[in-house]
């Protein structure tokens, strides 16, 4: 009996250590492991995890996609930055943060909207058509902020210009935005789950998921799927918490609005364009000589006007007798106007609001006042930095010469990386021509000597503007003029002159030269030596000018111009080749 009794003291003692062993051991080992590999339950600071400036700021889901730019939430609107309206929803807002102008600027008019302002203005053009008066629309918040020196576009007020879907979600804001039609993957939820900050079930949970719910998928991974939450969020998910099967679900935007189509004044013919170049007023005059032997012209564009300074005056040297006997000859008057002012203050010009109005008004009024029947806009240094607003005075200039029956046409140099910001798609969709300044492929400032304007350099430049103006608005202007070149003992090459045809053909006759034809630079060319220099020449003649003429017949232009009237050669010549393209 005692030993029994001993015995089973004994078995209970060690129970009893065996119980201590594996409760150190589960103290130990056990809850460590557990806490290692059980899910964890800390939740993610919602605002940090979104990095959110602040208690306005909403972080922006662009379709499947976080927006690199917050939204702003004030009073219940959402409020985008104007940079991330313009790139995502329209390219028709402008916007200048120091004047607190934001505009929008369709075929027929121009919207203005003044930060913090509870209005914003219809026809708040510079120039508006006959008849048309702006028009005030109260609203209830403003339609555009200034907020930090940074400018905000309110989302509801973009919808009235563009077509795209957003919705905003609370604690923390968030805005759902798609603006193009897509097909996104869901799968659903099939357990109940979290949504992670990362691909660990370590990671803080973000929001929870519930059996039933759909999320879509943007990315998968070994035993996780990066999702997007029909409520903005992105995060991961275990694939084993998820369907195997999906679904695509199709997002179609309501196209809502239709901006006013762009009508143009464009000609059905090929036109034939001529610059007279008048420097001083009393040029006016000459006219009539100018153009005695000019018979296939269409459009004379005399180079009356300067821009003065940035302003937005301008230098005049216009007479409406000119008009008058332009039209007593059949032909319309296009006067040019230019940037060519020395100092001139383009950057201003080019942002400032009322610098563009006060342009474009007063070249309107001089239309109204002389009776001329379109614009030639040769701005020729447009700073990098003043791109847009560049692009924004044109769709000034061409809601005015629309609303006011004027042919608008803007001169371009072959394009180039350097000109890419002069914007050829937007001036092949707003402007009536575009035309192409074919020539000075070498001038003072290149490296070399060469030709004027070689068939292979003509023929890059309209092919180059043709992929972003149609070929009916498109006028490739050619040379009545080139250049002698010098090259002298020690190397050193320059322009000793430049030169009309006519010139030029007595520069070779008196030097009894005899030119050689280059089939590939489709012209003529001579060279000579004299007082130890090289002299050479790449000529301009009727040859060379039919070379241009077949080419531009093969691309289907809108027409030719011609730089400039007074340096063709004598004779009917040259104008028999022109008329022969544009009457022929």
């Amino acid at each position: 009996m005692g030993n029994k009794t001993r015995n089973k003291g004994a078995q209970v003692v060690v129970i009893i250590l065996v119980a201590a062993v594996l409760a150190v051991l589960l103290w130990f080992v056990g809850i460590p492991l557990y806490k290692q590999l059980s899910p964890s339950r800390e939740r993610a600071d919602l605002s940090a995890y979104l990095s959110l400036s602040g208690p306005e700021a909403a972080a922006v889901m662009l379709g499947e996609k976080r927006a690199p730019a917050d939204a702003l939430v004030r009073d219940g609107t959402v409020y985008w930055d104007a940079d991330s309206v313009i790139s995502n929803f329209s390219d028709k807002f402008w916007y200048n943060a120091d004047e607190g102008i934001l505009l929008y600027t369709t075929a027929d008019e121009v919207v203005r909207a003044v930060a913090g302002e509870l209005s914003y203005t219809r026809h708040a053009e510079a120039a508006p058509g006959v008849g048309v008066t702006p028009e005030t629309v109260q609203t209830d918040t403003p339609v555009f902020l200034i907020d930090g020196g940074k400018a905000y576009i309110a989302l509801d007020y973009a919808k009235q210009f563009s077509n795209f879907t957003y919705k905003l979600y609370y604690e923390p804001y968030r805005v759902q935005i798609y603006a193009e039609n897509g097909s996104f993957e869901s799968v659903g939820v099939i357990k109940n789950t979290a949504l992670r900050a990362g691909p660990d079930i370590k990671s803080d949970v973000v929001r929870d998921l519930s059996k039933g719910d759909s999320v879509f998928v943007l990315d998968r991974m070994d035993g996780w799927i990066e999702v997007r939450t029909v409520d903005a969020f992105i995060g991961y998910v275990e694939t084993k918490r998820l369907s195997a099967d999906s679904t695509d679900v199709a997002i179609e935007i309501p196209q809502d609005y239709a901006p006013p189509p762009y009508t143009d004044l464009t000609e059905d013919k090929r036109i034939c364009l001529a610059w007279h170049q008048v420097s001083v007023a009393g040029a006016n005059a000459y006219l009539n000589d100018m153009i005695a032997n000019a018979w296939p012209l269409d459009v004379i564009s005399p180079t009356w006007y300067s821009i003065a300074d940035g302003s937005g005056a301008v230098k005049s040297l216009a007479w409406k007798s000119y008009v008058d006997s332009a039209h007593a000859r059949g032909l319309k008057v296009w006067p040019l106007v230019d940037d060519f002012t020395s100092g001139l203050d383009r950057n201003t010009l080019l942002m400032s609001t009322a610098s563009r109005n006060a342009f474009v008004s007063y070249m309107i009024e001089q239309a109204q006042e002389l009776g001329f029947d379109g614009i030639n806009l040769d701005f020729e240094v447009v700073p990098v930095e003043a791109a847009s607003g560049f692009e924004q005075l044109m769709r000034e200039l061409s809601v005015a010469c629309r609303a006011h029956g004027l042919v608008f046409s803007i001169d371009n140099y072959p394009p180039r990386s350097h000109t890419e910001h002069y914007n050829r798609a937007l001036q092949g969709e707003i402007a009536d021509y575009v035309i192409i300044m074919g020539y000075d492929e070498h001038w003072s400032a290149s490296s070399g000597a060469g030709s004027v304007a070689s068939l292979p350099f003509v023929r890059d430049a309209i092919e180059q503007t043709l992929a972003a103006v149609p070929a009916r608005k498109v006028i490739n202007a050619v040379p009545f003029y080139t250049r002698i070149w010098s090259t002298a003992e020690d190397g050193t090459v320059k322009v000793e002159s430049t030169i009309g045809q006519k010139t030029e053909a007595d520069w070779v006759a008196k030097r009894n030269l005899v030119p050689v034809w280059d089939d590939e630079l489709g012209q003529y060319y001579t060279e000579v030596t004299e007082n130890n220099k090289l002299y050479q020449l790449w000529m301009e003649d009727g040859r060379s000018m039919q070379t241009r003429i077949d080419a531009m017949k093969e691309y289907g232009l809108g027409g030719v111009a011609c730089w400039r009237l007074g340096l063709e050669g004598d004779g009917n010549s040259i104008w028999n080749i022109l008329g022969g393209y544009t009457r022929g």
